[in-house]
């Protein structure tokens, strides 16, 4: 039994002495893609006050409804349409060190998507304005699917990059051929802050000129990177 004992503990000795004196290039290959933003995000924030929760949230409704039937009218279709982040408050006002409460005050947001960042988002933009919202946040995205059919040429040129690296080190040191060990890789997060826009149009007359506005959406890189071992012979 203790023959047994000495034999295997000799033999896992051994083994880790062999695994340590593999040679090993190691190598992390990284990757860039610009592309640019595919896709915009616009938020509009809406507030209606009223004596009761009722009527304020009717009156809010009523301007929600209004920028949808807008949108509708439009005759653009790439753009989807959202409404969220609803909560009703006391509308508590201050006055020298004094509250008191005036009915409440309704809000909630509107969020429109619009896949095409040309002339359908200067019309989404438009419409919105001529609803009487005279001010909203706009941001230039990459969006989901853009980002998803970027990835493989993404890995693939960190690939491409690793293999590089590894046979500029082996020749360095006089290695003919090396093979590929283990290959380490982790989904990068490609986490985006959008470029935010506010975008305000006079409370003037419907019927003053008003020029379109001119989006220029700036290129965002997209990273990956992958980590690639080589063995080779001594």
């Amino acid at each position: 039994m203790k023959n047994t004992i000495l034999v295997l503990l000799f033999s896992l000795v051994f083994m880790a002495v062999s695994a340590q004196q593999i040679p090993l290039i190691e190598v992390e290959g990284i990757s860039e893609v610009s592309v640019m933003p595919d896709e915009a995000l616009i938020q509009v924030s809406l507030s209606e006050k009223a004596m009761t929760v009722a009527e304020a949230t009717d009156r809010l409704n009523k301007k929600t409804k209004a920028i949808e039937d807008a949108l509708k009218k439009s005759g653009v279709k790439t753009y989807q349409f959202f409404v969220d982040n609803y909560y009703v408050n006391v509308n508590r006002i201050y006055s020298r060190g004094a509250s008191r409460d005036s009915g409440y005050v309704a809000t909630q947001s509107v969020r429109v998507k619009v896949s095409d960042v040309g002339m359908d988002l200067i019309k989404v933009t438009e419409t919105i304005h001529q609803t009487g919202n005279p001010s909203f946040n706009l941001s230039l995205q990459v969006s989901d699917l853009l980002t998803k059919q970027t990835q493989q040429q993404l890995l693939e040129l960190a690939i491409e990059d690793a293999i590089k690296k590894a046979h500029i080190i082996a020749k360095s040191i006089g290695v003919q051929d090396i093979q590929v060990q283990k290959v380490v890789y982790t989904s990068p997060s490609n986490t985006f802050y959008p470029i935010m826009r506010e975008a305000r149009v006079s409370m003037a007359s419907d019927m003053a000129p008003r020029e379109e506005p001119i989006f220029r959406p700036e290129e965002r890189k997209l990273n990956d990177k992958v980590v690639v071992t080589f063995t080779f012979d001594r």
